[in-house]
């Protein structure tokens, strides 16, 4: 007789649960079920006649069984071990394990689990399905997929697993291998650690809480995650992350990460303090929040070029410590508020036409502090009238449409740029700039060539001019 596929099942209960041990009983349906029941075992009744397995559900057991499980044409071997392909589980708190024995015939198994403490531990390229209750799945063999239930669940994974969160409110995830795909789930709450080279993903319209420990070089897109409250990720040297749809909030400090804004919602970062690879940012639909690392590190670059979304960035304190961390910001082309510190450069971002109120500030209030504010935008439209003294922005694609208000610029240390610079363009943008006032404060308005158009709040126009004359107002 060819030996039956599928797995090979062990059964145990904890001996501090009041039964010494578990007795398996085959009813399949013809001949009595064998064997019968014995006091003080933990008696679980196994419908092996395809008829009745076979249903959705797991059939109630007979008198004197404390459980049952659906196995279609499942055998029990000399060995004692349940064979089987596709096992539903019913109630109970005990153990079940997919022996790894070797067999030519063992091939992978489905087991589903049902009400309870029930842990599952299953071999290769086996599929486990929680139930409800507290519940361990152990998919360390690898090569595995796991499908969440509705209870409080740790999932564990090995090597190239699939693994497909649940809604418990109370979930635990912990990957040990590589290759492994993690899915976060449609509600609930789920805690993910990983290790390297892991995956993680989301349900397209997922509520689920996840808070992420990434390993290093990692895929976290949480597209479609769409949960109201913060979802959270500590992220890793070489990972990609990419934010939700409701409110994303992303632990940078290891550095050398790319780091996408989702396509909804805040994604909310915390700068590097890696002194030799800082992360990098780019734009998405969705709203942006940064605030640098808690101690200096080599500066992210935060490109948001045709972002649609609106910006906050801090770039030059965590709480009341200075961090000097040389960032590099390109705006977005709705509104932001950006805060400079000492190295930085803001500027509106590189080919699109950058619309929205921007306002950009030197808050470093250290003596010496340095922040440059300009253009990243290559296309150069602005006609410059010297001896009229003005500047009107061209009418080319590409052309910046950017209102940009600057604060606290110090026309001795801070200073402007522009894509292509020349000293004729630079002398033309001082000698077309405008005069104003703001809040009654005496100010200057300048047109840089892609027509971004600039208010340096409480510079005079003489101030301009000075900087100009000493080679301190424009760098590259």
């Amino acid at each position: 007789m060819t030996s039956p596929t599928g797995g090979r099942w062990i059964f145990s209960v904890d001996t501090t649960s009041g039964f010494s041990g578990v007795i398996l009983g085959v009813n399949n349906g013809v001949a009595p079920v064998f064997p019968a029941p014995v006091a003080g075992k933990f008696n679980i009744e196994v419908f092996t006649n395809p008829t009745v397995a076979g249903l959705a559900g797991v059939p109630s057991p007979d008198a004197g069984f404390n459980s049952s499980i659906a196995d279609a044409n499942g055998t029990i071997g000399n060995d004692g071990l349940l064979t089987g392909t596709n096992l539903k589980l019913l109630n109970g708190d005990f153990l079940a394990v997919d022996s790894v024995t070797g067999s030519a015939s063992q091939s992978g198994s489905k087991i589903t689990l049902g009400i309870g403490k029930q842990t599952v531990v299953g071999a290769k390229f086996d599929t486990l399905v929680g139930g409800s209750g507290s519940q361990i799945l152990s998919a360390l063999l690898g090569n595995e997929t796991v499908i969440g239930g509705t209870g409080n669940e740790s999932i564990w994974g090995g090597a190239s697993d699939y693994i497909v969160a649940g809604s418990g409110t109370n979930q635990q995830i912990v990957v040990t291998g590589t290759g492994t795909t993690v899915v976060a789930g449609s509600a609930g709450n789920a805690v993910i650690a990983l290790s390297s080279q892991n995956t993680v993903t989301s349900l397209p319209g997922s509520s689920e809480n996840v808070i992420i420990a990434a390993g290093t070089n990692n895929l976290i897109d949480l597209t479609g995650n769409t949960a109201a409250t913060a979802s959270a990720v500590i992220g890793n040297t070489g990972d990609t992350i990419t934010g939700g749809s409701g409110t994303t909030n992303i632990e940078g400090a290891a550095g050398a990460m790319l780091i996408k804004v989702g396509a909804g919602g805040t994604t909310a970062l915390s700068g590097s303090i890696n002194t030799v690879a800082g992360n990098t940012v780019t734009g998405g639909a969705g709203n942006f929040n940064f605030n640098p690392g808690a101690v200096v590190g080599k500066g992210d670059l935060i490109n948001l070029s045709g972002a649609t979304g609106t910006a906050t960035i801090n770039a030059f304190s965590f709480g009341a410590t200075r961090i000097a961390s040389a960032d590099t910001i390109l705006a977005t082309n709705n509104a932001d508020s950006i805060f400079g510190g000492t190295g930085d450069r803001i500027g509106t971002g590189n080919g699109s036409v950058v619309g929205g109120a921007h306002q950009w500030t030197h808050a470093d209030t250290v003596a010496g502090s340095t922040v440059g504010f300009g253009s990243n935008d290559s296309v150069a439209s602005t006609t410059y009238n010297t001896v009229a003294g003005t500047a009107t922005r061209g009418t080319v694609a590409g052309t910046s449409s950017a209102v940009v208000t600057v604060g606290g610029f110090n026309t001795t240390t801070d200073f402007l740029f522009y894509q292509g610079e020349t000293a004729a363009t630079n002398s033309a943008i001082v000698a077309t700039s405008q005069a104003t006032t703001v809040n009654g404060t005496a100010s200057t308005i300048v047109t840089l060539p892609d027509g971004t158009v600039m208010t340096l709040v409480g510079v005079t126009q003489a101030q301009l001019q000075t900087a100009l004359a000493t080679n301190t107002l424009f760098k590259a």
